[in-house]
């Protein structure tokens, strides 16, 4: 923004009323720039062109909707106020009669400025006055009043010699109090005028520029600052800025400067200039409508202007931006905030672009892009241009598209860039997404934001029956790795693994399995099924002969549930005796694993087998069975044998059974 001096032919109209040099009287006085070289001082010096910071860019302004409502509810008998136009100038006020007219006499100021986007009204109530006689005793009171430059957006307190306290109070378009960070800039300030600001309203800044003319004191409460008792139309070097932290009211006092010990224009008692200003007043101000004709007759009123305009330019709009999540799983959309405010200022200082430039990380597909205002949360995408291209210099680019309107400045603006992760995009050795959005103003170098950081990730979810595995819904690092473990339960043997309904070969994986470059959600199921038994009886019928323990032999084939082809021997002996006639039976139990076994006994002396029964799980085939332990955790079967007379064989011609070595045990 550009700044301008402002040029008018109203100066006769900003003139203080005391042209009149008057003694000093032995005061040392310290100058502004003097006062802010000191330890602790509240003064900061400000050098033309620097910029002001733009948090504190609100200020009161008159604009042209601007309206003066003067009250007064004291009661006093015939009030002397006055209303005035003249060529540049409208002003309303009053001369006080009574001390208790304090706090009685305010004025109400409509549309003096906008905030976020609202205008802004000003309540001024005369709180307080000096207390100013003659020599003789004769009381004098201040004369209040504001005005409103009609050329620019100028508005002042008017006063004559007399100082007086006025409260400020800042209302929204509803007439409630309103707190703001701001800047208040009194300008004009000759002839003697003093300025005061009040230490109870806690500023948190007041500068001066670095050509400064005016003093500086403290007392009674109040950082005063004053100027020498010369003419001046240099409104940079004749002010004062004031910063307020959320604050809705202010006091300052402000005034000729006669009855303030020290100043250039200190007087103990009113003197014949003051007398004779006095006179004119009632001649030619009160009930006089034309403010040129009072100028004329010498009814001349000082006043300190409130001014827009600052030393330098505002600071360009900084961009903030956040991310709703720090985390995203996957393709899930978020949402990106860059939020920045554009300063108060005047027409003249307007920007002639605005453009806020946001690249979009590679792996982002923007969904869409909207503009609201951040403080009434009302979408205003429609006065903004918005492009987003996408490839390889991904940006959404948003600008303003017409900066020459009042609309914008002032306002706080939220744009919303909702986003998801793109599928085709494939995550390598890292995660992360970063970027910065940048704004730039007409052709400065562009403010940029903090750089936001959002990881991703995908979810590994696992299932386990029978038995353990590593918890689920793990995040991993989008193209990241991580192995899952499981185990059975005691008793149990793996049956199967799948992942994300896919059956793997589980030889391969018998204890844990690997995700490597995860670009997507993945399930795991490990399944134990518990280990099968089959359980095999012999029954014997017959009387125990002598000839040796009986030895029984079997043999046991089949294809387990991996498709391996697998023989087992298993022998069951038979020591005890038994009487003739007496069944006697014997088992064994033998683990083995899933699949479809066929099992025969392997033919002995002396015992024929006679049948099989007692079969569970199972299925009978002339002198075999086969079992089923692949749908089934047991299976069951009965040989039965009887003792068969082989007189032709010696006693222990099968006393011992030779078999093959065992396969697959």
């Amino acid at each position: 923004m550009k700044v301008k001096r402002w040029i008018t032919g109203i100066a006769a109209v900003m003139a203080a009323v005391c042209f009149e040099m008057l003694p000093v009287q032995g005061a040392e006085h310290v100058s502004a720039l003097e006062a802010s070289r000191e330890e602790g001082s509240p003064i900061t010096v400000k050098k033309y062109g620097e910029e002001e910071d733009s948090d504190y860019s609100f200020r009161l302004k008159r604009t042209d909707r601007s309206t003066c409502t003067w009250t007064d509810t004291s009661g006093v008998s015939n009030p002397k106020r006055f209303q005035q136009t003249g060529q540049g100038v409208e002003r309303w006020g009053q001369i006080v009669t009574s001390d208790t007219q304090k706090g009685k006499i305010s004025c109400y100021l409509t549309n003096m400025g906008s905030y976020k986007g609202k205008n802004t009204n000003l309540r001024i109530t005369f709180t307080d006055w000096d207390v100013y006689r003659t020599e003789e005793g004769k009381r004098y009171y201040p004369l209040l009043g504001v005005a409103f430059s009609k050329t620019v957006d100028f508005y002042g307190l008017l006063f004559s010699d007399i100082w007086y306290e006025a409260k400020l109070e800042i209302l929204d378009d509803q007439g409630r109090p309103l707190a703001v960070d701001m800047t208040y800039r009194a300008e004009d300030l000759d002839y003697g005028q003093i300025f005061g600001v009040k230490k109870g309203d806690h500023p948190v800044g007041i500068s001066v520029p670095q050509d400064s003319r005016a003093y500086y004191i403290e007392r009674d409460g109040f950082y005063y600052f004053y100027a020498q008792n010369v003419n001046s139309e240099e409104y940079d070097k004749d002010s004062v800025q004031v910063q307020y932290k959320n604050t809705s009211s202010f006091s300052l006092r402000v005034g000729g400067g006669v009855a303030f010990p020290g100043s250039f224009t200190y007087s103990q008692y009113v003197p014949e200039k003051i007398k004779n200003d006095y006179e004119r007043f009632e001649h030619y101000l009160i009930g006089e409508p034309s403010a040129d004709v009072s100028d004329q007759m010498g009814a001349l009123i000082g006043w300190i202007a409130g001014s827009a305009k600052g030393y330098g330019p505002f600071t360009p709009p900084v961009p903030t931006k956040l991310v709703d999540r720090e985390e995203v799983h996957g393709e899930e959309p978020f949402t990106y905030f860059i939020n920045f405010k554009v300063p108060e200022c005047q027409q003249a200082d307007y920007y002639q672009s605005l453009i806020l430039t946001d690249p979009v990380p590679e792996p982002l597909h923007v969904d869409q892009v909207k503009v609201y205002d951040a403080d009434n949360q009302t979408d205003v995408s429609s006065y903004f241009s918005i492009q987003t291209s996408e490839g390889t210099g991904n940006q959404v680019r948003v600008s303003v598209r017409d900066p020459s309107t009042d609309w914008m400045y002032g306002r706080a603006f939220e744009i919303r860039i909702q986003v998801h992760k793109r599928e085709d995009y494939t995550f390598g050795s890292s995660n992360i997404v970063s970027n910065q959005a940048s704004l730039a103003v007409d052709q400065n170098s562009p403010k940029k934001s903090k750089t936001v950081r959002t990881s991703f990730y995908y979810q590994i979810t696992t299932e386990a029956e029978n038995g353990s595995i590593t918890a689920s819904n793990l995040k991993v690092p989008a193209g990241g790795s991580m192995r899952i473990s499981y185990a059975p339960l005691t008793g149990y043997y793996l049956k199967s693994i799948t992942v994300d309904q896919k059956v793997i070969d589980k030889n391969q994986h018998l204890l844990d399995y690997s995700f490597t470059k995860v670009n997507a959600d993945h399930h795991i199921k490990a399944v134990y099924e518990k280990n099968p038994v089959v359980t095999i009886t012999k029954e014997v019928t017959g009387k125990w002969e002598d000839f040796g323990t009986p030895v029984f032999l079997f043999q046991i084939t089949g294809t387990d549930y991996n498709g391996v082809r697998r023989t087992y021997y298993e022998s069951l002996e038979m020591p005890e005796q038994f009487q003739t006639g007496q069944i006697y039976r014997k088992s064994f139990t033998m683990k083995i694993p899933a699949g479809m076994w066929t099992v025969r006994e392997i033919p002995v002396s002396r015992y024929a087998l006679t049948g099989i029964r007692e079969v569970e799980n199972g299925e009978v085939e002339g002198e075999k069975v086969i079992l089923d332990t692949k749908d089934h955790d047991t299976a069951k079967a009965t040989f039965c044998n009887t003792l068969t007379n082989y007189s032709e064989f010696s006693h222990n011609d099968v006393e011992i059974n030779f078999f093959g070595k065992q396969v697959g045990r």
